[in-house]
């Protein structure tokens, strides 16, 4: 249980939490945690993106011309709620790959085990932006949300420039107190963790987090539905 109160522990003693990190990695029970607050999390927020999502799916077939009866969303929306604990998995085992390179740049051997702990941890902060996103739209009200990027409230540089698209428009959303403040976590983490300067762990998490900032614009870029729905 204490493992799990680290979740909401880290957000305002972070040297505590991961000196105890240091002294017994844990990911599992974090993950968990975390899997358990995303998951609440989109099932909330799927009245909200079933139209959405039913509209694109109908845009879609009248542009390929079927006309058969249109897929069950919801079926796909709830395998989309299974799949969380694999997908969360594969991003924290990204970024603490990009940390552990990034640590043995600057600050010598990283240990991989300590730093993906460190950035599950750290990860609370990704899924308080979840929860901002989710408090946007029911502000906004379902009635106003008609299209994906609806679904994507504006919580960083790109609330500065509206009109960026593409690769531009992710790169702008990377940059947003959450990532940021995740990142500064992750830095304080590696510091503690692996006996470093402060200024160290800050150099570590803020070239992972340019790094990282590439690869989920490239992706968001890539896999995100081009056509608007209406």
């Amino acid at each position: 249980m204490g493992a799990v109160l680290d979740l909401f522990r880290v957000l305002w003693e972070p040297t505590a939490v991961f000196t105890r990190v240091a002294e017994q990695p844990k990911f599992w029970r974090p993950l968990l945690g975390l899997v358990l607050l995303q998951v609440v999390i989109v099932l909330v927020m799927m009245p909200y993106t079933r139209g959405v999502t039913e509209a694109m799916v109908q845009q879609q077939m009248q542009a390929r011309g079927s006309t058969g009866p249109a897929p069950n969303v919801a079926l796909f929306q709830y395998i989309g709620v299974a799949a969380q604990p694999i997908v969360l998995a594969i991003i924290l085992l990204i970024v603490t790959a990009v940390v552990w390179m990034m640590t043995s740049v600057f600050g010598g051997e990283g240990k991989f085990s300590m730093l993906l702990s460190v950035c599950t941890y750290s990860t609370i902060w990704y899924i308080l932006q979840l929860a901002a996103g989710l408090l946007v739209l029911v502000l906004k009200g379902k009635e106003n949300i008609l299209t994906m990027e609806d679904l994507q409230p504006a919580l960083g540089l790109d609330l500065a420039f509206p009109s960026a698209k593409g690769f531009v428009a992710f790169l702008l959303k990377g940059v947003n107190p959450f990532s940021i403040l995740m990142y500064w976590t992750i830095g304080t983490g590696v510091a503690v963790t692996h006996k470093l300067e402060s200024g160290t762990g800050r150099k570590i998490a803020l070239a992972a987090f340019l790094a990282m900032l590439v690869i989920g614009a490239a992706i968001g870029a890539t896999c995100t539905p081009k056509a608007a729905v209406h």
